[in-house]
């Protein structure tokens, strides 16, 4: 299933272009590393992906059965809300009454417990409360009632990053993941735990990151971005190094062919010119 195509996207900030001519497709399944040097205007390429920007010329075709979810380096939150109201914030009704447990436990509420039991009994909601479990338990989340406000700036990011991957377990089929820096602020065992569940998860990723070792487990396609243009490759990072270094000397190669092939008809020119 075809999710994405950018076709020719270019945008500037003033007269400053960060890119242009940005050309490439995104298949199901495919989890594609965003690569180029500081200041090129990934994260701004991203938000354009994820509809929150538009781009100055171009076109980004999105199918319409493909829901986008976007992970952004500064997440934005309801500050004085709470943990618990934040990362529960997708509405399904398997989310409202796992919401509803977690907030009788956190209280310990005996009424709500009881309540939200049998609620989920009737949803069958206990194989996903599994999972929600686990994603706070590896990202070390467990005081659901304090208020984002009162988190430092890695707790802020772990509780973005669970709100994003339960969003995930309780979307549809089809979901394109979109990830700006996702490593950052977090752990070494927990970048392995996220390596891990990224690499497994069925959804189509495109990531932004600066971990090599987080490219190389979970990113099957490379988009490289330079000179302000797109060029796609097959693997992850480590296999992306010595294929681009490949097209770099395939094309000096060819360079070099055609201005030999100028000064020879210059030479010629200039040989024949009285004729």
């Amino acid at each position: 299933m075809h999710y994405l195509s950018a076709e020719g996207l270019s945008k500037s900030y003033g007269i400053q272009p960060l890119f242009q001519g940005l050309t490439f497709h995104i298949q199901q399944g495919n989890k594609i590393a965003l690569v180029a040097r500081n200041g090129s205007g990934k994260s701004t390429l991203l938000k354009i992906l994820a509809g929150q920007e538009t781009p100055d010329s171009g076109k980004c075709w999105i199918h319409k059965d493909v829901q986008v979810i976007l992970f952004e380096q500064e997440p934005l939150f309801q500050e004085s809300a709470s943990v618990l109201d934040n990362i529960f914030a997708y509405e399904h009704p398997v989310i409202r009454v796992i919401k509803r447990y977690e907030a009788a436990c956190e209280a310990s509420d005996t009424d709500a417990i009881t309540g939200a039991i049998s609620e989920m009994d009737e949803l069958g909601a206990w194989d996903f409360d599994a999972k929600v479990k686990q994603i706070l338990g590896k990202l070390n989340i467990h005081h659901l009632d304090q208020t984002v406000l009162s988190l430092s700036g890695g707790q802020r990011k772990r509780v973005a990053l669970a709100r994003t991957l339960i969003d995930i377990t309780f979307g549809p089929p089809d979901i394109l993941l979109i990830m700006d820096e996702p490593t950052n602020h977090l752990d070494l065992d927990t970048t392995t735990w996220l390596q891990e569940w990224l690499s497994e998860a069925e959804e189509t990723v495109i990531v932004v990151s600066h971990d090599r070792a987080f490219m190389d487990a979970v990113c099957t396609n490379i988009v490289h971005i330079e000179a302000k243009t797109s060029e796609s490759y097959k693997g992850n990072y480590s296999q992306f190094v010595p294929q681009r270094a490949e097209r770099r000397l395939t094309r000096e190669r060819e360079l070099e062919k055609q201005r030999a092939y100028v000064k020879k008809e210059e030479e010629y020119i200039r040989r024949n010119i009285a004729g």
